[in-house]
């Protein structure tokens, strides 16, 4: 009796240790799918969503819009093996037709997300679901309705590029760049929303004092609007880089950035207020002379009083990073109608064409009509990134480097090697200086005040041609033969090479 007890215990467990290794060659998760969305930027009511079997059942949350949802950001687990199929509701904020077309993402790590195979809208159900043609290949998955950017994104961002030699804190904020904290309070969900770091920096190159356009950037003030953070990050990447266009930008501009207006409001997965105005929507409050200022919004203005201390209240361009979910037409900027021919909206189109231009009113007080109206700016605009199947992260960023491609376009000025505002015979000393030399080991930008203009490493006859041309362009036909007559005259190894460039230019 003893032995076929202890033969049955034998094969009992035999067969236990082949169907654990089935199961871990397969890669099949035993237990129930479960949901969070209890994290940073976090975005899901949890107590009506539900998981049966494979079928899982999502409900929407919004605290802005009652019985509506705008943004939806969760985990799984248990999903390793398992190919479920998502459902929720089409009580869309903008209407159940904003999900037409719409496509949801998932991640395994937070950081590199793919889009979902299949996404359809049942306007007769009244439900939009989603899933793939395979199974998830690991046991927790991030699901979101479009790429997220929580607030500690931002905090890691800001500080990667706080150690470039470019950023440094705005008058308003501390050395690590923080203005202050936001409030913080009770979010919808009866969750503890701690106050948060506030930043505000400036990108510039410091050792050029000559007088500056500036820009002010601002991001996050809706919070489910994350595709402008991934813009604006782009864009301030760009700014810091090696690249000869923003070294000369950073010698022609200052840029005063504002990544996270609204930290509660994205920490805790809300769509369009703050934590501590839950009736607010945070673009419509901008205003420093209400009573109370800024409708008593306290993070907002914080932001709006730190641009105005940093600027001394006087821009050139203010820009508002958001995104929307109002159609499928592509990314757009809402623009004043007199803005819409200005050089640097115009030379953005050249380099996005199939960016839109919409008529801007600012008949609201948004943070772009206290761009215009309490910075001055001259160009304040926003931009709006639309949640797009297809459109990866790395389309947003090359949508924020071209938007500093373009400030680069028109406040360059090719041939000003000091970049004093003018093109003249201190600018003809320094070329003449580097001419016809290997200029291979200096950085873009040192290599450019030494005559390299076209970016190959040298000075050369093909400079000179570039030099010759942006001289006269910026004084008058002829300018250049009259400014050699009038410097001191050259010595004779100047002259010889002076002559070696007119003829290879001639030839």
């Amino acid at each position: 009796m003893a032995q076929k007890t202890y033969l049955a215990a034998y094969h009992w467990l035999s067969l236990c240790i082949v169907l654990a290794c089935i199961v871990v060659n397969s890669g099949v998760a035993f237990g129930q799918i479960t949901l969070d969305g209890d994290f940073d930027h976090g975005g899901l009511d949890e107590a009506n969503s539900s998981v049966n079997g494979n079928m899982v059942t999502l409900a929407g949350r919004d605290n802005f819009n009652s019985g509506q949802w705008k943004w939806l950001y969760f985990s799984a687990d248990n999903v390793n093996g398992v190919q479920p199929t998502f459902q929720i509701d089409d009580d869309f904020v903008t209407g159940g037709d904003g999900l037409d077309d719409h496509a949801m993402v998932y991640s395994y790590d937070q950081q590199n997300w793919l889009f979902f195979d299949n996404n359809a809208r049942e306007s007769g159900a009244g439900t939009f679901t989603f899933s793939n043609n395979s199974a998830f290949t690991q046991n927790q998955v991030y699901v979101a309705y479009g790429l997220p950017y929580s607030y500690q994104r931002v905090v890691d961002h800001t500080a990667q590029i706080a150690t470039s030699p470019w950023v440094s804190p705005t008058v308003s904020a501390n050395s690590s760049l923080v203005i202050g904290q936001s409030p913080g309070g009770i979010d919808d969900l009866g969750r503890v929303v701690a106050p948060r770091d506030m930043y505000g920096f400036k990108i510039t190159d410091s050792t050029v004092t000559n007088s500056k356009t500036k820009i002010v950037l601002n991001g996050g003030v809706h919070p489910n609007e994350t595709l402008g953070n991934h813009a604006l990050e782009g864009l301030l990447d760009f700014l810091v880089s090696d690249d000869l266009e923003a070294a000369i930008l950073r010698e022609h501009a200052e840029f005063f950035i504002y990544p996270m207006a609204n930290p509660d409001g994205r920490f805790a997965g809300y769509n369009r207020s703050t934590v501590e105005f839950v009736n607010f929507d945070a673009n419509r409050h901008w205003e420093p002379l209400a009573n109370p200022p800024y409708d008593g919004q306290s993070d907002i203005q914080l932001v709006g009083d730190a641009m105005i201390a940093d600027t001394g209240g006087d821009v050139d361009f203010f820009i508002d990073f958001h995104s929307t979910v109002a159609d499928k037409l592509g990314h757009y900027g809402w623009v004043l109608p007199a803005s819409q021919n200005d050089p640097f909206w115009l030379t953005l189109l050249q380099l996005e064409p199939t960016l839109g231009t919409r008529n801007s009113t600012l008949s609201n007080f948004t943070a772009a009509r206290f761009g215009r109206d309490v910075l001055g700016a001259e160009f304040s605009s926003t931009l709006e990134t639309e949640f797009i199947e297809g459109d990866n992260i790395d389309r947003f960023h090359a949508l924020g480097r071209n938007y500093g491609l373009a400030w680069e376009q028109i406040l360059r000025l090719v041939g000003d090697l000091n970049f004093d505002g003018v093109v003249n015979s201190q600018d003809w000393s320094l070329f003449i200086a580097g001419a016809e030399t290997d200029l291979s080991g200096l950085s873009n930008i040192d290599a450019y005040s030494q005559g390299d203009l076209d970016g190959d490493g040298v000075n050369s006859a093909l400079d000179f041609g570039l030099f010759k041309q942006a001289f006269e362009t910026a004084n008058g036909a002829g300018s250049f033969v009259s400014m050699l007559a009038e410097v001191p005259e050259p010595g004779s190894a100047s002259l010889l090479l002076i002559g070696a460039l007119l003829s290879t230019i001639r030839r």
